[in-house]
């Protein structure tokens, strides 16, 4: 009597299946990704919601030409506050010398601004976009959510000491290697997704906004940033440090140095896609205060994304089918 063989497409499946379910287990680095998650959104909710927000004629700041009482300390109040109030001394002197004259004429354009509603508009998008989605989502969040499940696809069998048991399944151990990517990547995705929603819900319109612009590149930054921490955890033994390190040290410095040495950052192509698409929405502001230096076209962005996904995944399974696994690692 034969026994069958053991199907090897099966066992992979099996794998994929199995590693998509073990990710349903939070460990301690995705529980303190959420908590951050959870206190960006509620700041980004409170200064939305809140009286200021994030408009141009609702900001405060101390106005040098305005003095107190002493006569000594600059006035604080917002942008339209400050318009009524220059008007009002306009309008107090008829006969004005020639040089208040100017400074009245160069007013008015000022003045013209704060009632401008497309320019505000564009002007608090930016103001949310440079702040919430370029500096907190993608420099900080969006690597911490990709690697609490980047990380944990190898990274946990080789804690748990399961990793030679796991080696020994009826697959080559590139094709291990590949269908625990294949388990991490949708929660990887789905995370960070959702996570961008809730940062864009506590954000109202100009949430709104930056999601309907923004979504494709975060679902190219999470496959990309997936497949990185995937290899990270599976060819070394502490890569939550290593992990950890590589967002600090690189995608946040390095990457918003001037110079060529930011295009070895992934966040550098996904800040290219989000200014590109700015710059195609915003009518009356140009988006200089994004922060971007030298941005790529929109197209060698999404080709070098894309490669990377590829190079790093392939590169992370020849390197894990060439390691010799046993019990210490």
């Amino acid at each position: 009597m034969t026994t069958a063989k053991p199907s090897v497409l099966r066992a992979f499946f099996a794998l994929v299946g199995f590693s998509f379910r073990r990710q349903l287990r939070i460990r301690q680095v995705g529980w303190v990704a959420f908590a951050l998650l959870f206190v960006v959104a509620g700041v980004v909710g409170l200064i939305s919601y809140g009286p200021v927000g994030w408009r141009l004629e609702t900001r405060e700041r101390n106005f040098a030409d305005l003095k107190d009482k002493t006569g000594d300390n600059p006035i604080r109040m917002s942008y339209s506050q400050y318009a009524e109030e220059r008007l009002t001394l306009y309008e107090a002197f008829p006969g004005p010398p020639d040089h208040f004259a100017v400074k009245a004429a160069v007013f008015d354009s000022f003045r013209a601004l704060l009632r401008d509603g497309p320019f505000l508009d564009d002007f608090a998008f930016i103001h949310y976009a440079r702040w919430v989605v370029f500096t907190l989502f993608l420099a900080f969040l969006l690597p911490m959510l990709t690697l609490a499940y980047g990380c944990d696809a190898i990274g946990a069998e080789r804690e748990g000491r399961t990793l030679l048991w796991l080696t020994t399944r009826p697959l080559p151990r590139w094709a291990v290697y590949v269908a625990k990517l294949c388990g991490s990547l949708p929660w990887c995705v789905a995370i960070c997704l959702l996570g961008f929603g809730l940062v864009c819900l506590a954000g109202k319109e100009n949430g709104t906004r930056a999601f309907r612009l923004y979504w494709p590149g975060i679902l190219a930054a999470s496959v990309a940033f997936g497949c990185l921490f995937h290899a990270i955890g599976a060819l070394v033994r502490r890569p939550t440090i290593v992990a950890i390190g590589y967002v600090f040290v690189f995608e946040i410095l390095v990457a918003n140095l001037p110079g060529s040495l930011k295009q070895w950052s992934l966040s550098y192509y996904v800040r290219s896609l989000f200014y590109n698409r700015t710059l195609a929405d915003v009518i009356w502001t140009q988006p200089e205060s994004v922060d971007v230096y030298a941005p790529c076209e929109t197209a060698t962005a999404w080709v070098t994304l894309s490669i990377a996904s590829l190079v790093l995944s392939a590169a992370g399974a020849i390197a894990f089918h060439r390691q010799e696994p046993s019990e210490e690692n």
